[in-house]
């Protein structure tokens, strides 16, 4: 161990000048890098004693008995301050700005509610105890805990923060608590929601229901992302407009194309908007009451705009598609969303499935209770005349004695 204070020097006006204040360095080991830290005092007794409680703390760092001194300094200051930080981030990585929002939302919420000032007071019992007092969903209640957790891991990844102390904490458990259930539509209520409006908005409501895109970015989609006179049509979802922030080509079905072109301007500006107005949830609510669709079914199961693209990924699975193929299509990542989330499994076509399962042959009741041999007997003689023509053909013998021992058989 190698530590010394001194004053460093300087040529000034040709004559070398020191520092008035100590400067300290160090070296663990011969082998190791000189580190060199200001004291900003000019007390040599003062400086000696600050180097070595600068050593001190980089040795028990070192060891993991105090936090380094990154840490130390992050916990000095307000929780609010690494809050703006982390949302500057978030912007600065290129994330949409409302979920920016909606984060940025959720965790100050979550600082006020729990009362968390600085770093240390974060804790999991504190955020258990603000959950437990909560008549959200459980879903919002799990939004509220991926988004505090990807918080603090950001302050892990900055060398702000030693642990996750919300690591621990589980999700809360949403399968039969849905408080917004959606389903599909039937292919009779898809038709008489297109009989019941205008083309403009059945324009909109066919190209929800064939290419499973959502609200927003239906309403962002310009006449240049769409190419109707392809051998192939389809239409391209940019980057900038998806929720994944990729970008997607999507084929257009045949009723989406005649669609497109029956509300398409005869010489289309590339950068004119397809659609000039997306029905708002009032408006389409109304369309539904017209073609006399209930907007909540029996089991408080409701319809609304996003259905149309539970809609689509149900129909996918209703054509045999592939679930591979139906995951590309609805642009997904995860498999099970596309198969448990958005296919409507009442709308599957699983009475049809059972029909075509082969059958098999079954023992009437009264010979499963003779004995064995008689049963064998039985079942050689419910299988007829196929198992006559195997009989004939282990130990030939004449259709009369064949017939015979059958006859025993049956006596």
């Amino acid at each position: 161990m190698i530590m010394s204070v001194y004053r460093p020097s300087r040529l000034k006006e040709g004559k070398r000048v020191r520092s008035r204040f100590y400067y300290g360095q160090y070296r663990f080991a011969p082998d190791a890098k000189l580190v060199r830290v200001p004291l900003y005092t000019p007390d040599r007794r003062m400086a000696e004693d600050l180097l070595r409680k600068i050593v001190s703390d980089e040795q028990q760092a070192a060891l993991g008995l105090i936090p380094v001194q990154a840490i130390r300094e992050a916990a000095q200051r307000k929780l609010a301050e690494h809050r703006d930080d982390y949302i500057a981030d978030l912007r600065k990585c290129g994330v949409a700005e409302m979920h920016a929002y909606i984060v940025e939302r959720r965790l100050s919420r979550l600082m006020k509610e729990c009362k968390w000032e600085c770093v240390r007071d974060v804790t999991a019992d504190a955020f258990v105890t603000w959950r437990t007092r909560q008549s959200k969903s459980p879903t919002t209640l799990n939004q509220y805990r991926d988004g505090m957790i990807g918080f603090l891991k950001w302050m892990q990844r900055q060398g702000r923060l030693a642990a996750n102390p919300l690591a621990v904490v589980g999700k809360v458990e949403t399968r039969g608590r849905e408080v917004r259930r959606r389903r599909a539509l039937s292919d009779a209520e898809l038709q008489r929601l297109l009989d019941a409006v205008p083309p403009e908005r059945r324009a909109v409501y066919v190209a929800a229901t064939f290419t499973g895109l959502r609200r927003g970015e239906l309403a962002q989609l310009t006449w240049d992302d769409v190419n109707l006179d392809h051998a192939n049509p389809f239409v391209r979802v940019r980057a900038s407009i998806t929720k994944n922030h990729e970008e997607a080509l999507l084929p257009l079905h045949g009723d989406v194309v005649s669609a497109l072109e029956s509300i398409r301007p005869a010489e289309a500006d590339p950068h004119t908007r397809v659609f000039g107005r997306i029905p708002s949830i009032r408006r389409y609510r109304q369309d539904l009451t017209k073609a006399e669709i209930s907007y909540l079914d029996g089991g408080g199961r409701q319809a609304d705009f996003h259905s149309l693209r539970h809609t689509f990924g149900t129909n996918l699975g209703r054509a045999g598609v592939q679930p591979r193929v139906a995951m590309e299509l609805m642009r997904h990542a995860d498999m099970r969303l596309t198969t448990r989330i958005y296919t409507d499994a009442s709308k599957l076509p699983t009475s049809a499935a059972i029909a075509s399962l082969p059958g098999v042959t079954l023992v009437p009741p009264e010979i499963c209770a003779q004995p064995d041999a008689q049963k064998d007997a039985q079942s050689a003689v419910l299988s007829g005349v196929a198992k006559s023509r195997q009989v004939a053909d282990a130990d030939p013998i004449s259709a009369a004695e064949s017939v015979s021992v059958e006859a025993v058989t049956h006596a």
